[in-house]
């Protein structure tokens, strides 16, 4: 029952097998993997370091920016607005 097309593909996965086989020996030996993890941790550890520094400038940031709202906002009239307003209709005759 096989055919031709069946033994040419057969040929063709035996060919090609070597090619999907996972490598028996460890490209790297063990002193070159420790060294390799240990880099890569480093590498880990600082961006983390990067991305805390980050934050922490960016709150930082925003308590400023708050803080000079919060100043410039205090210092103009226009805060006692609404209790004048509240003030005028005390002040007012209902009936």
């Amino acid at each position: 029952m096989n055919t031709r097309e069946d033994d040419i593909w057969k040929s063709l996965l035996t060919q090609s097998a070597p090619s999907f086989a996972g490598d028996l020996t460890p490209p790297l030996g063990l002193a070159a993997r420790i060294l390799a993890g240990a880099r890569e941790e480093r590498v880990k550890e600082a961006a983390w370091e990067r991305i805390g520094l980050r934050a922490i400038l960016a709150s930082l940031a925003a308590v400023v920016v708050m803080t000079v709202v919060t100043v410039a906002n205090v210092h103009r009239d226009d805060v006692d607005v609404p209790v004048r307003g509240f003030a005028a209709l005390e002040e007012m005759q209902v009936s």
